[in-house]
C-alpha cells in the first residue's frame, strides 16, 4: 500500500465511532512521523474527540510530524487548556517539536511554566527550548523557574535559555547561580547554557573557570565547562587561562575539549602555546593531536605541532589518520617539513585522507614543490573531489614557484 493511501485511511479511521480504532488510528499516524502531513487538518479536528485517549495519541502524533503541522499551533494552543493534564503535557510537547514556527504559542506556553503539574512545567519549559530565540519574551519566566522546586523543570529552563543564545543574556547571573544548583543534571546543562549564550556570558567566566578546576565534580560538567569558556571567547583575560589549567585535567575528555577551544580562539590564545606544547607529549593519542592541531591555530608553523601530526598519518586508526590530516590543512606555507609525508599518505587508503592531505600540501604552496609528481598522480584519483582538491592545489604550488 502506497504511503499516501496509507494516510488517507488513517484519516477515515480517526472517524470510527469506535474510541480504540480512532487511537489506533493517531497511534500509527504517529508512527509515520513527518509523512503523515497531510493528515494534520484531521487530527487538529480530532483533538476535540470526546475520548482524552484520542487526544492524547492525537497530540503525540501531531509533534511526531515535527515543523510540517505549523497549521495545527492555533489548535494546540487550545489544547493547553485541555482538562486532562496528558493531553496538555502532549500539545505543548508538539508545539516544542514544531519547532521556531510554533511561536505564536509563547504566550500560552509561558502561562503553562506556571502549572500545578511538575511534568507539564517541564515539557513547557522544553517546547521554549525548542521554539528557540523566537521565544526570547520567554526569558524572564524561565529565569524565575530556574528556582522551581523540581529539578527536571528547572534542567529544562537552563536547557531553554541556552537554546535562545544571545537574547538570553539577561539570564546570565540566574545561570551563574545555577551552578551551584543542588542536582548535578541542572549544573551540567546550565554549564552548557551560558556557553550558547556567548560572549555576552563573560560575567561567567570566574565560576566556569572555577568548574573546569573542581576535580571533585562530574567530568561531563567539567567538559562542558571548557567548551562553554571557548565559546565565551578570549576577549574575558581569565579565559585562556583557564583553558589552560584545563589541558592538565585527569581526564583525557576535558584536557581534549580544553585543547579544542584554545584552537578555535587562534591567534588571540596566543597565550596558551607553553601549555599545549607540553600537552603534545600527553599520554593521549587523540589530545597529542588536539593539542597539535591547536598550535597550529594558535602559532602557525610550531615544528613540533607538525611532527605530532605527521606521526598521526601513519597511524593504523583511520578515524586518527582523518584528524591528523584534516588538521595539517591549517599548516600552511610554514609546513615545508611536512612535504615528504603528505606526499605519502597521498596513496592513503582512505579519500578523506587523501583530500586533506591534498589540500594541506596546496595550503603550503610552492615549498611543496616536492610533491608535485604524487599530486599529479591524484589528480587522477578514482575520487572527483580528491581529483579537484589535488588539481587546485598543483595550480597554488605551480603558481608561486
Amino acid at each position: 500500500m502506497v504511503q499516501d493511501e496509507r494516510v488517507q485511511m488513517q484519516i477515515e479511521q480517526l472517524k470510527s465511532a469506535n474510541a480504540e480504532v480512532r487511537a489506533s488510528a493517531a497511534g500509527t499516524l504517529r508512527d509515520m512521523g513527518p509523512a503523515a502531513q497531510a493528515a494534520v487538518p484531521a487530527l487538529v479536528a480530532a483533538l476535540k474527540d470526546p475520548d482524552e485517549i484520542v487526544r492524547e495519541w492525537v497530540a503525540y502524533a501531531i509533534g511526531a510530524i515535527g515543523p510540517g503541522a505549523v497549521a495545527a499551533v492555533p489548535a494546540l494552543i487550545e489544547a493547553l487548556r485541555d482538562i486532562d493534564v496528558n493531553v496538555r503535557q502532549w500539545a505543548a510537547s508538539a508545539l516544542g517539536r514544531i519547532g521556531p514556527a510554533a511561536h505564536t504559542a509563547v504566550p500560552a506556553l509561558v502561562d503553562a511554566l506556571h502549572s500545578a503539574s511538575d511534568t507539564i512545567r517541564s515539557t513547557a519549559a522544553n517546547a521554549l527550548g525548542e521554539i528557540g530565540p523566537a521565544a526570547h519574551m520567554a526569558v524572564p519566566a524561565l529565569m524565575g523557574k530556574l528556582e522551581d522546586q523540581d529539578g527536571v523543570v528547572r534542567a529544562n529552563s537552563a536547557f531553554a535559555l541556552g537554546e535562545m543564545g544571545p537574547p538570553a543574556e539577561a539570564s546570565v547571573p540566574s545561570l551563574i547561580r545555577a551552578l551551584k544548583d543542588n542536582d548535578r543534571n541542572v549544573r551540567i546543562i546550565a554549564t552548557s547554557a551560558l556557553g550558547k549564550i556567548g560572549p555576552a556570558a563573560i560575567a561567567a567566566v570566574p565560576a566556569l573557570a572555577e568548574a573546569l578546576k573542581n576535580d571533585s565534580e562530574n567530568v561531563r560538567l567539567r567538559v562542558y565547562a571548557a567548551g562553554s569558556l571557548g565559546k565565551i571567547g578570549p576577549k574575558a583575560n581569565a579565559v585562556v587561562p583557564a583553558l589552560c589549567e584545563g589541558l592538565k585535567d585527569k581526564d583525557q575528555a576535558v584536557r581534549a575539549l580544553a585543547a579544542r577551544s584554545l584552537g578555535k580562539m587562534g591567534t588571540e590564545a596566543r597565550a596558551a602555546v607553553p601549555g599545549l606544547t607540553k600537552v603534545l607529549e600527553d599520554s593521549d593519542r587523540d589530545v597529542r593531536l588536539l593539542a597539535a592541531s591547536a598550535l597550529l591555530k594558535v602559532d602557525p608553523g610550531v615544528e613540533a605541532a607538525i611532527h605530532t601530526l605527521v606521526d598521526g598519518l601513519k597511524e593504523k586508526d583511520e578515524g586518527v589518520r582523518i584528524l591528523a590530516a584534516g588538521a595539517l590543512t591549517e599548516i600552511g606555507p610554514d609546513g615545508k617539513a611536512a612535504v615528504p609525508a603528505l606526499t605519502e599518505a597521498l596513496k592513503d587508503t582512505d579519500s578523506q585522507v587523501r583530500l586533506n592531505v591534498a589540500q594541506a600540501l596546496g595550503q603550503i604552496g610552492s615549498a611543496a614543490e616536492a610533491a608535485i609528481p604524487g599530486l599529479t598522480e591524484a589528480s587522477q584519483d578514482s575520487d572527483a573531489e580528491v581529483r579537484a582538491v589535488a588539481s587546485r592545489a598543483l595550480e597554488r604550488i605551480r603558481g608561486h614557484i
